[in-house]
């Protein structure tokens, strides 16, 4: 398996050439700017430069190039495996209802025996996260297969979001890059660092990402209760107390974060969906727990790892991150190249969603304010 990583600015266009790595067996991960006008010669050499080899990616608030967070680019890893089998598939997004069906379709495409893992990219803001994920574990077991992925981003605007399937950026899309192979070990861990506290209420009142009551009672309400005077620098300070969304046994737990309120109708907006019916706690965090969520979710990985062996770690980190730590948001993307073996490379993206195992080892499920990452590496035996 060898492993190149790159990146493509306007000014001065490629960070290094294209390497010549192109085959079957070859993946492309590209992430990029939201306006992808600027960067359609540089897809266009990616076509060229690979045109037998899977590529892949989506729209970013800002790409992962190893230790460097990188806007105004296209951020490029390119990786060609030995024993390691590759392939892309793709399903149309009419609409969020049609989520489920297209994670069976994706499901349906990329099964079979040997397959290991898939990253999933989707349009961030025409998905119903949860809905893909069960409609793909409706056919592909998510405790057996590893499955991880997120939603496009753009900066904030929630205007448009693409997806790249073969090299082509468009918006409605879902793609899945299967993983196949015996000698391919794929693994990964997502953290979030924060805390929960408080008691638990139920959902009672919700629509899509929007939280309008919990336990009967206005949700922002509520809201204003817990945070106490945290509550007068809303929706700011909202960033650091996300909620506890549980699953119907309490076994584990997902994240979302609330990112506007509305006061007329006493509502929280969040980056993601919300179900009705499910209980919900109160979290509370800041940057130093976060980091400490990417430290144990890097170490976790790192202490399974051969030290002699570079790996290609992908990486998903949630643009509420950005949010919270501003222009220490690299400290956490620093902590990740700490823990890798001695030349792996490290590439990805943030994400209005990520889509992974939880920490209490659930099956995949759609997050919020964590950072999942994925190693990579072929074995010799």
């Amino acid at each position: 398996m060898h492993v190149v990583s790159t990146f493509y600015t306007q000014p001065t266009g490629w960070h290094i050439p294209l390497p010549d790595m192109d085959s079957p067996q070859t993946l492309v991960m590209v992430f990029g700017d939201a306006d992808f006008a600027p960067y359609k010669h540089a897809l266009a050499q990616l076509q060229r430069k690979y045109p037998n080899s899977v590529i892949a990616g989506c729209s970013t608030l800002a790409g992962i190039f190893n230790e460097h967070l990188l806007e105004n680019a296209l951020v490029v890893g390119i990786a060609r495996f030995d024993n390691t089998r590759l392939l892309l598939a793709h399903a149309e997004l009419n609409s969020k209802e049609t989520s489920w069906q297209a994670g069976l379709q994706l499901a349906k495409q990329l099964a079979a025996p040997d397959l290991k893992g898939i990253i999933i990219l989707t349009d961030g803001l025409h998905t119903q996260g949860t809905d893909l994920i069960q409609g793909m574990a409706s056919y592909i077991n998510p405790h057996q297969v590893n499955i991880i992925g997120g939603l496009a981003s753009d900066p904030f605007k929630f205007q448009s979001t693409w997806v790249l399937t073969n090299g082509t950026p468009a918006e409605h899309m879902v793609c899945g890059i299967g993983f196949y192979g015996e000698k391919l070990v794929f693994t990964s861990n997502t953290q979030d660092g924060f805390k929960p506290f408080g008691g638990e209420r139920m959902i009672t009142r919700a629509n899509d990402r929007i939280l309008y009551e919990l336990d009967g009672h206005p949700a922002l309400q509520l809201y204003k209760e817990y945070l106490g005077a945290h509550a007068a620098s809303l929706p700011q300070s909202a960033l650091n107390f996300p909620l506890a969304i549980w699953n119907e046994n309490k076994q584990h737990y997902a994240i979302r974060v609330p990112i506007a309120v509305d006061e007329d109708t006493q509502s929280l907006h969040f980056v993601a969906d919300i179900p009705d019916g499910h209980k919900a706690q109160l979290m509370y965090g800041n940057m130093d727990n976060l980091l400490e969520g990417v430290e144990t979710a890097a170490r976790t990985l790192a202490d399974a790892l051969p030290d002699d062996r570079p790996v290609l770690a992908f990486t998903i980190s949630c643009t509420v991150h950005k949010l919270i730590m501003g222009d220490d948001t690299v400290q956490e993307l620093e902590t990740v190249m700490d823990e890798l073996p001695t030349g792996s490379q490290q590439i990805g993206c943030y994400t209005y969603g990520e889509l992974a195992p939880t920490e209490q080892g659930g099956g995949c499920s759609l997050h919020n304010a964590t950072m999942t990452l994925a190693v990579l590496y072929e074995q010799d035996a």
